[in-house]
């Protein structure tokens, strides 16, 4: 008749493989670590609302009425026209900032916006409402646009 206990030995041989597989199914899970840091990526900010402007020859236009993301002073949209991928903010009632939405660091489009930051989502970089790097691994600021507003329309020129 087999003896139905299990030995010491085999105990701890089963507890040690149990507890190493424990921690490599651990160290791959989606931890809420710093994204930003060295070797990360990713990003938790929120994304920008995303709108459709219109593209004619190297302007874009966006129309921003009550209802638009722009409506308020220190909001923030992702303009797509065409191929142009566009981070724009509103300063002040009539006055607006125009990026490209890609970053200066591997060419990731950003889409986050967290406390009046831009985040790109690929590394962490950090770009302020002005364009310039708040935090790397990105070292060049972003490309900016002229932008006029005239009867609630925004012309961005590309």
């Amino acid at each position: 008749m087999d003896n139905p206990k299990t030995s010491r030995r085999e105990f701890c041989a089963h507890a040690i493989s149990f507890v190493t597989v424990a921690s490599l199914i651990e160290g791959c899970g989606g931890g809420s670590g710093n994204p930003g840091g060295p070797g990360g990526g990713g990003t938790n900010a929120p994304a920008l609302t995303q709108i459709n402007g219109a593209t004619a020859g190297n302007t874009v236009t966006v129309n921003v009425d009550g209802a638009s993301a722009l409506a308020s002073v220190g909001s923030a949209a992702l303009v797509q026209a065409g191929s142009n991928s566009l981070l724009v903010t509103r300063t002040a009632q009539d006055t607006f900032n125009a990026f490209t939405a890609i970053c200066t660091h591997e060419q990731c489009v950003i889409t986050g916006f967290s406390s009046g930051t831009f985040v790109c989502p690929c590394h962490g970089s950090q770009y302020t409402t002005n364009g310039t790097v708040q935090q790397g691994p990105a070292t060049q600021r972003l490309r900016q646009f002229t932008t006029q507003f005239t009867n609630n329309v925004l012309t961005i020129t590309v």
